[in-house]
């Protein structure tokens, strides 16, 4: 075996903090071709938080595998088949994956309902995104969800951080439905989506 399959290994068997810091690239770079599957089944049982890894251990192979991974998760409200699809986006440029984060949405709880904001703000910028982003911001009855919305569309429409800035991120994340309105209005006036 390789030093970097057996630095892998150890980084594989981490846990706690350690794990959450992820692989270091380096781990990847010289694999031999027989190491290649073993890696690649490892990383598979740590999807989706592996996802961008398989894409390096196996670029022919990721599109397939993390499509099938997700066809077989979709609608499940507690899994993070966001991230798959997000990096799906990332390596193919696919936005069929960026409009089933969109689609799938509305089925996730409500306590990540914001990671899949962010990681459709971390996707193209486009307008299917910012109307999704406004939805958020007007419909949506997660605080935490509206605040991630907020800060989505101020950024997508590149609105300078200023005092206005303040005044319409309060706006947007406010409890108040009337104000969020109006901030959006204001938004459309101005930024002209």
């Amino acid at each position: 075996m390789t030093a970097a399959f057996d630095e892998f290994m150890r980084q594989h068997r981490m846990t706690g903090s350690e794990k959450a810091d992820g692989y270091s690239p380096s781990v990847f770079v010289d694999l031999s071709e027989e190491e290649k599957p073993i890696v690649l089944s490892l990383l598979l049982q740590e999807l989706p938080w592996s996802a961008d890894w398989i894409w390096v251990v196996a670029p022919d192979k990721a599109e397939i595998v993390l499509k099938e991974w997700i066809e077989a998760r979709r609608g499940d409200p507690y899994r993070h088949v966001y991230m798959a699809q997000q990096s799906l986006v990332r390596h193919t440029g696919d936005l069929r994956y960026q409009q089933q984060m969109v689609e799938d949405y509305p089925g996730y709880h409500d306590e990540m309902k914001h990671r899949v904001v962010d990681a459709i703000h971390y996707t193209p910028v486009n307008v299917e995104t910012i109307a999704f982003f406004k939805y958020v911001v007007l419909e949506d009855a997660d605080a935490d969800a509206r605040f991630a919305a907020a800060f989505s569309v101020l950024d997508s429409l590149q609105v300078p951080d200023t005092a206005e800035y303040e005044q319409l991120l309060g706006h947007l994340r406010s409890e108040d439905v009337e104000l969020r309105a109006a901030a959006l209005a204001q938004l459309d006036q101005q930024f002209g989506n």
